[in-house]
């Protein structure tokens, strides 16, 4: 002990900075006692370091040998890496990702070092998430929520569209494992809500776990349940697939879950058994996986993000959900559908989105897809005056960023003519009315700005005009010449009143 307070008072200054630590350190000597904790574990576990300096982790926390990662680094002489475990502590359960590590001094083993990353508030939190789950599973009022369509939430009538959602409908009506692939914020959540709500078991639970943000040491657990003692502190508990008996699991982001995971998942799918972490009694279960993926299945298996085997599992039925850039058609839908949603909650009257926001909308590639108009909508609704239309200031500054809205073309002219030298003081004044963007992300619009947008509009409307002239007016054929869809086409023919 003497000898490492020396070496500890004599590198003091590492020890300063591990107080500014968001994770807990811990500091133990050959002798198992407590040389160090820094601020966080004071915090964490309501201890302060001149009260517990020289007692042993087995009279603090009441950990021995295997159960205490410290002390299995410092016995063993080996790191202990992204460890859980779990111990009490003045009267509450502390959930603790550790990484440890023995520690010399000119070769000699004078202690070992636990740094802790605190995972209860998570745990807990996703614990209760599901539990409300539950609890809003058993509140619906299945005899009516059975007389509505379960696929009525789903906005879109394109045909592409309509394909997707006449698949799951089909798929509700057996038991099979469905995968639904689609990028983020394509909707993949509502067509598993509609697709377990269309089937028979709907009177039972449908639990969903975000793959993606349950750290890996986490996950299982979550999955499988526990039981006494697994670990230091661990008590029983159901996961999430026996918490589901005889209802749905969704699994998003099924290609984010650890490959060991994914094992242990195919064998319950397999022989419809499930055993909780540190049991070795097995248990029959009745569930109905539907999984998502935001990346395609096969780059997936390529680049080691999922296992062969399971995707063949869980893909029985694919669904590829199109993303918005391929339904442009089902905007108007979409938009008339948030707007009246929040109308009713905003306890506004917008009328709707005004020719140039429709135009900008259907040029616009939508990266966040559903979720992203979502989000543009109530946006625009906070800035949009009441009884009117949504106008193109009252949108927010990102829909202007990828796309080729008059206003996109007239900052490229304005780019050109500076790198060519020849912009003018006029053309310098018409930057900076629409620079105002990165200042409150706001369109700003003057007269003179008003006369060059029109004469983009002009120019559009010519080249639409040639285009059909040049198909012999077949729209469908003049909007694969100018790359843009069928229903755009119709759009703009009507926006500038061209006669056929």
């Amino acid at each position: 002990m003497n000898l490492f307070l020396e070496v500890f008072d004599n590198r003091s200054l590492y020890f300063d900075t591990f107080d500014r630590m968001v994770d807990a350190v811990y500091v133990i000597d050959a002798e198992r006692r407590t040389v160090y904790i820094n601020k966080a574990a004071e915090a964490l576990d309501g201890y302060f370091l001149k009260d517990i300096k020289g007692k042993t982790v087995q009279d603090l926390y009441g950990l021995e040998g295997i159960n205490s990662p410290a002390l299995r680094a410092l016995v063993m002489e080996c790191p202990v890496m992204n460890e859980e475990f779990s111990y009490y502590v003045n009267g509450k359960e502390v959930i603790q990702l550790c990484n440890a590590g023995p520690i010399y001094e000119d070769g000699r083993l004078v202690g070992a070092y636990s740094i802790q990353r605190d995972m209860t508030r998570f745990k807990n939190m996703v614990e209760k998430n599901i539990a409300l789950q539950r609890v809003i599973n058993k509140q619906k009022n299945f005899d009516r929520s059975l007389k509505q369509d379960p696929f009525s939430r789903i906005i879109g009538s394109s045909d592409v569209f309509s394909r997707t959602v006449s698949q799951a409908q089909q798929a509700a009506k057996t038991d099979s494992s469905v995968m639904l692939i689609g990028s983020t914020g394509s909707g993949k959540e509502i067509f598993a809500r509609a697709i377990h709500n269309g089937s028979n078991r709907v009177k039972k639970p449908f639990l969903a776990l975000n793959c993606a943000a349950i750290p890996e040491t986490l996950i299982e657990s979550i999955l499988f349940g526990t039981v006494k003692g697994v670990y230091t502190g661990a008590v029983e508990k159901d996961g999430i697939l026996a918490q589901a008996d005889g209802g749905t699991v969704f699994l998003d982001e099924i290609n984010s879950m650890p490959l060991a995971s994914q094992a242990k998942l195919l064998r319950v799918l397999e022989e419809r058994r499930i055993m909780k972490l540190g049991s070795n009694k097995e248990v029959p279960i009745d569930i109905r996986v539907i999984s998502s993926t935001n990346e395609d299945p096969v780059d997936a298996v390529r680049n080691q993000h999922m296992r062969e085997d399971l995707l063949y599992r869980l893909s029985v039925v694919p669904i590829v959900i199109p993303p918005l850039r391929e339904r442009k058609e089902d905007l108007p839908e979409l938009i008339d559908y948030f707007i009246k949603k929040y109308n009713d909650r905003f306890d506004k009257h917008i009328l709707g989105v005004d020719d140039a926001v429709m135009t900008c909308f259907y040029e616009f590639s939508w990266p966040g897809n559903v979720r992203q108009l979502k989000t543009c909508i109530e946006s625009a609704m906070n800035f949009a005056e009441d009884g009117n239309y949504i106008c193109l200031k009252d949108l927010p500054v990102y829909v202007f960023e990828d796309n080729d809205t008059p206003e996109n073309r007239y900052r490229r002219y304005l780019t050109q003519s500076e790198s060519n030298h020849e912009k003018s003081s006029e053309f310098s004044q018409k930057e900076n009315t629409f620079a105002s963007l990165s200042g409150n992300n706001r369109i700003a619009f003057d007269d003179e700005n008003d006369g060059l947008l029109r004469s983009i509009e002009r120019a559009k409307r010519s080249e639409i005009i040639e285009a059909i002239r040049n198909a012999e007016g077949n729209l469908a054929k003049a909007a694969r010449s100018l790359g843009i869809s069928r229903q755009l086409m119709y759009y703009r023919v009507k926006k500038y009143n061209i006669k056929l």
